[in-house]
């Protein structure tokens, strides 16, 4: 018994000194140290989620030079990124959207220590954001923290809903205020109105972009109405006549770099006051009956006949009314022997409610038969 609890310690004293003799400490790995990263977001497919508002640290050198970072906004925003280095390293920035195109052009800050990319501006959806340190041999503790805000867009768009083409226009109202913005991937933002009778329209506009921007009106044929360009941060109110119809806004920036920001327009609208037809006959045709004839009135949209036996039209007047189409009534039930007093007048609808041209020469017939 006592030889078999000896054995047993022995053989427990010999299997400690083996483990002892063939333990090595684990290597710690660290991402400036010239070893291969322990950054996990050194490419697109690993880019972490960037934390809006929250300060981010990296250690960056020559070997290990890039960080990916991934955000997504709803609709168009503004983004700005400061950032805090050490050493005498420029550094790097880029944008990209899902397709890894270029948003924000990659920019090297150089050797400022601490900076901030400004105003970048892009439309809803996905993006990654590329850190660099720049220089051979290079290295240094990052850190930088991005905001974002939205910019109250009147029409959300995103990479994958815009209204970037005439197809796409967003539908907008007279007299109404909209807010629109061109990001780094948006080039034009096009809509379209209707003028619902001949009138002038104004077109009012404040420029808070970067640059100039270009503002295009056509018609249904995409022929140009109106044409004008309102520099950067300037306020503008310009009028035009236009026909009925339905039309494009387009607003354009200057060019890939400037004219990017904000704006804001509105389109002011007042109905033209239709030309006074013009009474060509009026002739007792029939029995009891008169025919009136009259020459059309470009974009009016109907009229109002008179017609009394009194040639001043104070009283026994007979109206009606009559479309747009017409040029020419007949009128029975007259009194032979009688003359009758004709008189028209044309008339827009604007919003429910009619304006009236003045009214026409009058004619008169006597009715014999």
């Amino acid at each position: 018994m006592k030889k078999t609890l000896k054995n047993r310690i022995i053989a427990g004293l010999l299997a400690l000194m083996l483990a002892v003799t063939t333990w090595v400490p684990t290597e710690q790995v660290k991402a400036d140290d010239g070893n291969p990263s322990a950054a996990a977001n050194t490419t697109f497919a690993n880019a972490r989620e960037l934390q809006f508002g929250t300060t981010i640290a990296e250690d960056l050198t020559n070997s290990d030079s890039k960080r990916y970072y991934k955000f997504t906004v709803n609709e168009a925003s503004e983004l700005n990124i400061g950032v805090n280095k050490d050493g005498t390293a420029g550094l790097r920035l880029c944008v990209y959207d899902t397709l890894k195109t270029e948003v924000y052009s990659c920019k090297n800050f150089g050797y400022t220590n601490s900076f901030s990319t400004g105003s970048i501006f892009v439309t809803g959806g996905q993006y990654y954001l590329e850190i660099e340190m720049l220089h051979a041999g290079a290295s240094g503790a990052v850190s930088f923290v991005a905001n974002v805000d939205s910019m109250g867009e009147s029409f959300t768009e995103t990479q994958d809903s815009n209204n970037d083409t005439v197809s796409t226009a967003s539908a907008i109202e007279l007299r109404k205020k909209y807010k629109g913005v061109l990001a780094q991937n948006d080039e034009v933002d096009y809509y379209t109105f209707t003028v619902p009778a001949a009138g002038k329209i104004y077109f009012n506009m404040t420029n808070s972009a970067n640059g100039t921007l270009k503002n295009v009106i056509y018609d249904s044929n995409m022929n140009e109405s109106f044409v004008r360009t309102v520099l950067s941060g300037a306020k503008v109110s310009e009028y035009i006549t236009l026909a009925k119809g339905t039309y494009y806004l387009a607003i354009t920036k200057d060019n890939n770099i400037y004219g990017v920001g904000s704006y804001n327009f509105n389109i002011d609208y007042v109905a033209n006051v239709p030309n006074a037809p013009k009474i060509k006959s009026v002739k007792n045709t029939a029995k009891k009956k008169m025919t009136v004839k009259w020459g059309k009135v470009t974009g009016a949209d109907g009229y109002e006949l008179q017609y009394s036996t009194k040639s001043n039209f104070k009283s026994k007047v007979v109206k009606k009314k009559l479309s747009a189409s017409k040029t020419s009534a007949n009128y029975s039930k007259l009194i032979k022997g009688k003359t009758y007093y004709v008189r028209m007048r044309a008339y827009v609808s604007v919003d429910g409610v009619k304006k009236y041209s003045k009214w026409s020469s009058k004619k008169s017939v006597k009715i014999k038969k």
